[in-house]
């Protein structure tokens, strides 16, 4: 705490003088590639901009995340672009003036050139622009496997569970899956709450206070029919309930050995399964798929979505937009996609060749609405609740009857806490 109060209020011992001629740019891009991609943007902008500099303010991103968002609005000199993720924090801005509606100073098209999901307009407004989207419950999928067992990518929830059934007949462990932090299945959890309610119904139901309703919780019907129907567990492999004790990173190394079908992460995953292609340590192809949608649901998917705001305090509201403009650009996002950034772009399958890569980015531009993660889209509190009810139902620890009731009294505590 005390390095987060230098880092980002250190400048309340200066004198506060005035900077007409500059833009500042609070971010999290630490990495050496990250910050050569940045400056050659800065260096871009101030060449067409003369007069006017980019003042980059970097901060290590776990502190950023936790307490730096909040306190470097307690600086007499706030930043002008800022970046963050989408979901409550940015909702927090937008709530509090700390977020300028950029309808009016974008370019004409300009914002047309995304994945129409990947845009959320806010009080009839557009503040955030998106930057990166890693998508947090795929599927990835031994294609050997399935080749060798006559089965084929699912598309609908009906035919993945027949899938996943066939698989374990077959004494092929359908899902490698580690849940021991619990955000690994509650991801996955909050996508299927998507899929059945649509994006907004189902945040609501992170809302203080809101009381659950078991209509809410039949969502999460195929949650517990995959666990009821051994797709966690196989004899020799996983032992039921084991997906309550194995972390994320186990599950991982259990699919990449080959000792399992598929396995839920999210695009991040690309870059481990690139490595041990590298490596030379992978032994089959692999393939990915979203998590298919129920009969006359929505194909949402769940999503974390990073981007930039501009504090409608700046003295040059233009220039910051036009900043973005740039850095948004295909110039710079191809850039950034050959560090594994996949971008919200509508072009940005043609920044790789790699098939997955490729594939992801089908995948999100299909998606007619994008839920978050509830780490990244709700309160901490909520978000908590509803992944620890999320693996009582994977262990077994309650059952589906008992989990709208208790969702409620868990929101109820929370409530009298003003959480």
């Amino acid at each position: 705490m005390a390095g987060a109060a230098l880092l980002f209020g250190g400048d309340r011992l200066a004198l506060t003088r005035p900077r007409p001629h500059s833009l500042r740019f609070a971010h999290t891009f630490t990495t050496g590639s990250e910050r050569a991609i940045l400056d050659a943007a800065v260096a871009e902008f101030e060449q067409v901009h003369p007069g006017l500099r980019i003042e980059q303010l970097i901060s290590n991103s776990e502190t950023y995340n936790t307490v730096g968002w909040r306190l470097q609005f307690q600086r007499r000199q706030p930043p002008d672009i800022y970046f963050h993720w989408q979901g409550f924090k940015t909702d927090q801005c937008i709530e509090r003036g700390r977020a300028l509606d950029l309808t009016s100073y974008l370019s004409a098209g300009f914002a047309d050139q995304f994945v129409p999901s990947s845009l959320r307009r806010q009080d009839g407004g557009l503040y955030f622009l998106p930057h990166s989207v890693d998508l947090s419950a795929l599927v990835w999928f031994n294609r050997d496997l399935f080749s060798s067992n006559r089965l084929s990518e699912p598309t609908s929830m009906a035919e993945w569970m027949t899938l996943c059934e066939r698989l374990r007949e077959r004494q092929v462990l359908p899902l490698a899956q580690g849940n021991r932090d619990l955000w690994p299945m509650g991801n996955f959890a909050a996508e299927l709450l998507g899929q059945s309610l649509g994006a907004e119904p189902a945040a609501h139901l992170f809302e203080p206070g809101r009381p659950i309703r078991s209509s809410d919780i039949r969502a999460l019907e195929p949650l517990v029919a995959l666990q009821r129907r051994g797709a966690f567990d196989l004899p020799g492999i996983l032992e039921r309930g084991a997906i309550g004790s194995f972390n994320d990173i186990d599950a991982k190394v259990l699919f990449l050995g080959g000792k399992a079908a598929q396995h839920i992460l999210g695009s991040w995953f690309l870059a481990d399964v690139q490595d041990a292609r590298n490596r030379h340590e992978l032994k089959f192809s692999v393939g990915v798929f979203p998590v298919p949608p129920g009969d006359g649901e929505t194909d949402a998917l769940c999503a974390v979505t990073t981007g930039f705001l501009v504090n409608p305090t700046t003295p040059h509201p233009r220039a910051a937009a036009a900043f973005l403009e740039l850095l948004l650009s295909r110039k710079y996002q191809s850039r950034f996609a050959q560090l594994g950034t996949l971008s919200a772009r509508r072009d940005a399958a043609a920044f790789t060749l790699d098939p997955l890569a490729q594939r992801l980015l089908q995948v999100l531009a299909g998606a007619p609405a994008l839920v978050p993660p509830p780490d990244t889209g709700y309160r901490p509190e909520q978000a908590a609740v509803f992944y620890e009810l999320v693996g009582h139902l994977l262990t077994g620890k309650i059952e589906p009857a008992q989990a709208a009731p208790q969702w409620s009294r868990e929101k109820q505590a929370l409530a009298r806490k003003g959480l």
